[in-house]
């Protein structure tokens, strides 16, 4: 690798999320939790519905087992800094957002683990 993705990359990252964290207050994140159906909803969508998506995808078009597997990966992997920025400047629920990649982060051990299930039907699929 190089020094540009080594420590620019992260770098900028956790600059982003700071300055993100700075214009939140803990009001915010109590929103979030006093109301917590969109929080729910968000959650359910990133825990089944989108590995669903992705599953559907992958037997729709025949794909190469690489690329296959690939998607599955992506559909299940946690949402990162990117969507907590895009949120601030659609000026949406910054709380909302990073609570969930802070939850989905912290799941994302045991949920993409348990996604080896669907690899394992791609794999045999072939």
């Amino acid at each position: 690798m190089n020094f540009v993705t080594d420590v620019i990359l992260p770098l900028a990252l956790a600059f982003i999320m700071f300055t993100l964290g700075l214009g939140l207050s803990i009001s915010d994140f109590s929103n979030v939790f006093k109301k917590p159906k969109n929080f729910l909803v968000g959650l359910v969508s990133q825990l089944i519905f989108l590995p669903i998506v992705g599953l559907v995808l992958v037997i729709i078009w025949p794909l190469p087992i690489e690329i296959a597997i690939g998607v599955m990966l992506i559909a299940a992997a946690p949402g990162g800094v990117t969507s907590n920025i895009l949120t601030f400047f659609a000026k949406g629920d910054v709380a909302l957002s990073v609570s969930l990649t802070a939850v989905m982060s912290l799941l994302s051990a045991v949920s993409v683990s348990n996604r080896s299930c669907y690899i394992n039907w791609i794999d045999w699929r072939l």
